[in-house]
């Protein structure tokens, strides 16, 4: 299966320009593996896999940031299983459970930007492909940061454009698919959820259970570039 490459995460400050990344930006776990074309792959269609991969600089939550890339989450429809989580977590290279949990299911303390791509009537999943803004490794809608909403059918052989952005001066957290807002939540992350902790790392994690599809996340360039006038964006070691 040949798929473009494309992965960008916007981050720095204006004076760096795009780059192109090395393996080493990242730390995988899990079942995840890199492919001959620079792609990563988290889940094959195999039932019960699970993996992710993590970026290895932090970010800090006092600034603003935005992160871009790209996502397929296969070509089984009906039959696919079980979606994708954009995670911000105080460490890197950690994968949940599998199966329901998405990768995310039991890390705590964390924020997770789900697609969920599997109908779980018990966790109150609507029947739609659907995003989610959770907290603490929690994967029920019981109590939601935000959602669940209903988007159209993800699983369709085909990457999509996902975008996470933060702004502090608000609190509010967007998510974007395809150049279109979908899902956004105002919430006080450093306190109310890392404890007064500011600097987080950030990762995408997928899993299968008795249903599956393949997982991957894409790159060709890594791209530094300013999001507001404000000052910059990333903060690392």
């Amino acid at each position: 299966m040949k798929m473009p490459a494309l992965f960008s995460a916007l981050l720095l400050t204006a004076s760096l320009m795009a780059q192109r990344p090395v393996i080493d930006d990242f730390t995988i776990s899990g079942d995840t593996y890199r492919t001959d074309n620079d792609c990563f792959r988290l889940t094959e269609e195999r039932d019960y896999s699970s993996g992710s991969i993590w970026y290895r600089r932090p970010i800090s939550l006092n600034e603003p940031f935005s992160i871009e890339l790209s996502v397929y989450l296969g070509c089984k429809d009906d039959a696919g299983a079980d979606g994708m989580v954009f995670i911000f977590a105080p460490s890197a290279n950690l994968t949940g459970w599998r199966g329901e949990g998405i990768g995310f299911a039991g890390l705590r303390p964390s924020i997770g930007i789900e697609i969920d791509t599997w109908l779980n009537e018990h966790l109150l999943d609507p029947v739609e492909d659907h995003v989610a803004i959770m907290a603490n490794g929690r994967v029920g809608h019981f109590n939601n940061l935000a959602g669940p909403k209903p988007i159209l059918n993800i699983e369709d052989c085909e990457q999509h454009k996902l975008a996470v952005r933060w702004s502090p001066a608000e609190q509010r957290l967007s998510v974007e698919i395809d150049r279109r807002e979908v899902i956004a939540a105002e919430v006080d992350l450093k306190n109310a959820i890392f404890q007064g902790n500011d600097v987080v790392y950030w990762g995408v994690s997928a899993a299968t259970g008795r249903y599956n599809n393949y997982h991957e996340v894409c790159f060709d360039r890594l791209s530094w570039l300013p999001v507001e006038e404000a000052g910059p964006v990333y903060r690392g070691k």
